[in-house]
C-alpha cells in the first residue's frame, strides 16, 4: 500500500493547476497561466536536515510566474491522518525563513489537515521576549469541516479527491463490496462534471491506491466496470498496458516480428513468458532505443501538463491510440521516462 502523505504529494503535483484554482481562487487573476509550474522538491530538501525530512513527505514547493513577471513560491504542507507534531507550528515557520533567507522569494504556505485531532491543527507560530514579537500566519484547511456534497459538486479534479478522502476512515472498516460502490460513485461524479480523460487517470490512480481493495478480484471487477461507464477501449491493469506498449513499439518500427512471435506465445505459455519473450526478441530487433526514450519523456511531461491527446499526438506525430498506450506506460512507470 502506498503511503497517504506521498499519494497527496503526487496528486498536488499532478493537478497543480486544478490545485491553485481550489484553494487560491482570490489570486487566480495574478498568475501567468502560460507559464509552466517549477516543482522545487529538492531545493526544499537542501533546506530541510535529514533527521527531519523523513515526516515531511507530504511537502511540496513549487514555483508559478505571476502576470507581472514576478515569481511566486507556493508551499504546501500535507498533514496526514494522525500524525502529532507538538512542533509543527515552529517547522512552518522555519520552512518559511529558511526559503526567504536563502532564496529571497515570497512565499505562501497552507496546511491541508486530513486528520481529526483538532489539538495540533495549528494555524500560526508566535514567539515573543522581553518586548520583541514575532507572529507568523499560514493559511489551513481542516478536511472534516468540509461539506462532500460541495466539495464533489466542484467541478474541481482536487476537490472530488478531497471529497472522497473526507469519507476515508468509513469505508476503511467495510468490505470490498462497499468500497466497490463507493468508488464507482466517484468515477460516475467525475464525469458528470466533465472531468478530462488525463486528469481523470490521476483520480484513479489517486483513488485505486488510497483506498484498495483486499481481494484482487474486485480490484479486476471494478476495472471492468470502469470501462463501461467511460467506454474505454482499453484496460487500465499494468499487464495489459505493457503488451499494447510492445505492439506499439513494434508497429512504429516495422519489425514487429520478434514481439508479435513472442506474445502469441506467451499468451499460450503464460503472460509472464510472453512479456519477457516479447520484449527480448522486440529489443533485438534494433530498436532505436535513444530516440524512443526521447519521445517518451516529451509525452511524459506533456501529459503531465494536461496537453491532450489529440495535441501530443500531433507534436510526436504518431497515432492517438499509441500515444494512448505510450501515456499509460509511462504513468505506471514514471521514472523510466527520465
Amino acid at each position: 500500500m502506498v503511503p497517504h502523505d506521498i499519494l497527496w504529494k503526487g496528486l498536488i503535483e499532478d493537478l497543480a493547476e486544478d490545485f491553485l484554482l481550489f484553494f487560491y481562487s482570490d489570486f487566480v487573476d495574478l498568475i501567468d497561466w502560460s507559464k509552466p509550474f517549477d516543482f522545487l522538491d529538492k531545493e526544499l530538501y537542501k533546506l530541510v536536515p535529514e533527521a527531519e525530512a523523513i515526516n515531511r513527505r507530504a511537502d511540496k514547493l513549487f514555483k508559478v510566474w505571476l502576470k507581472n513577471g514576478e515569481e511566486q513560491w507556493f508551499l504546501v504542507h500535507t498533514e496526514v491522518q494522525g500524525y502529532e507534531d507538538k512542533q509543527f507550528a515552529l517547522r512552518m515557520f522555519q520552512y518559511f525563513y529558511r526559503i526567504r533567507d536563502r532564496y529571497a522569494r515570497p512565499v505562501t504556505a497552507i496546511v491541508i489537515y486530513t486528520d481529526t485531532n483538532r489539538k495540533y491543527h495549528f494555524k500560526e507560530y508566535r514567539e515573543s521576549f522581553m518586548g520583541t514579537e514575532l507572529s507568523y500566519r499560514f493559511r489551513t484547511f481542516v478536511l472534516t469541516d468540509q461539506d462532500k456534497s460541495a466539495l464533489e459538486s466542484s467541478g474541481n479534479p482536487f476537490g472530488i479527491a478531497l471529497a472522497f478522502a473526507k469519507d476515508f476512515k468509513t469505508f476503511n472498516n467495510k468490505g470490498d463490496d462497499a468500497i466497490y460502490e463507493y468508488k464507482l460513485r466517484f468515477v460516475r461524479q467525475m464525469l458528470t462534471v466533465g472531468i478530462g480523460k488525463s486528469k481523470i487517470r490521476y483520480l484513479m490512480n489517486f483513488i485505486g491506491q488510497f483506498l484498495p481493495f483486499q481481494k484482487s478480484e474486485f480490484s479486476f471487477k471494478f476495472e471492468e466496470q470502469v470501462r463501461g461507464i467511460t467506454k474505454s477501449r482499453k484496460a487500465m491493469g499494468i499487464e495489459e498496458a505493457i503488451i499494447q506498449e510492445l505492439k506499439a513499439q513494434a508497429m512504429r518500427e516495422g519489425r514487429n516480428t520478434g514481439i508479435q512471435k513472442g506474445l502469441e506465445e506467451g499468451l499460450k505459455e503464460g503472460l509472464k513468458e510472453g512479456l519477457e519473450k516479447g520484449l527480448k526478441e522486440g529489443l533485438e530487433e534494433g530498436l532505436e532505443k535513444g530516440k524512443w526514450q526521447k519521445t517518451r519523456l516529451f509525452v511524459f511531461r506533456a501529459d503531465r501538463k494536461g496537453m491532450s491527446v489529440s495535441d501530443i499526438a500531433e507534436l510526436v506525430d504518431l497515432p492517438e491510440e499509441e500515444v494512448e498506450v505510450l501515456i499509460q506506460e509511462v504513468r505506471l512507470n514514471p521514472l523510466e521516462a527520465h
